[in-house]
């Protein structure tokens, strides 16, 4: 006879500590991620001080703030479209590979024009700051693969 174990949280204490400790979790990735995403903004800037301006250290927050619906934003112009083209073409695995690799760096590029036409505070003269940005993640995208895959055999 087989006892199945019940690992839920039965008593009230146990849920509000489970909900407690997924509730951190999820504020600590999504600071971490959004301190990621503040470090490639104050170096983009930083790389492009002519082409982008700040008015304030504010503007900062606000293109944190932008980043997640600007997202959302560019992934419904994109996946949509990615899925036609790979139903339309026959999915070999170059093929996926080099339209998953495009459609991310037009995403990347969407987002990062969005967010220097949105964001209060921002000054951009051009998108060339979006463009190398969205080079910049389809270059390191292969490391961080490949040091995702290390981390998971260890």
């Amino acid at each position: 006879m087989v006892h199945e174990v019940d690992d839920r949280p039965s008593t009230p204490s146990e849920k509000r500590l489970v909900r407690a400790v997924v509730g951190g979790l999820i504020l600590i990735v999504t600071a971490l991620v959004g301190l990621l995403f503040l470090l490639v903004l104050v170096i983009t800037v930083a790389a492009f001080p002519k082409v982008v301006e700040l008015d304030s250290p504010s503007s900062l927050l606000w293109a944190l703030l932008l980043l997640a619906p600007c997202s959302v934003i560019a992934s419904a112009i994109t996946v949509p479209v990615r899925r036609l083209v790979r139903a339309r073409f026959a999915p070999s695995a170059t093929m996926v590979r080099i339209s998953d690799a495009a459609f991310a760096w037009l995403s990347a590029f969407l987002v990062g024009v969005m967010l220097l036409d949105w964001t209060p505070g921002v000054q951009a003269h051009s998108i060339l700051p979006a463009v190398a940005a969205a080079t910049a993640g389809l270059l390191l995208d292969p490391l961080v693969e490949r040091w995702g895959k290390r981390r998971t055999r260890e």
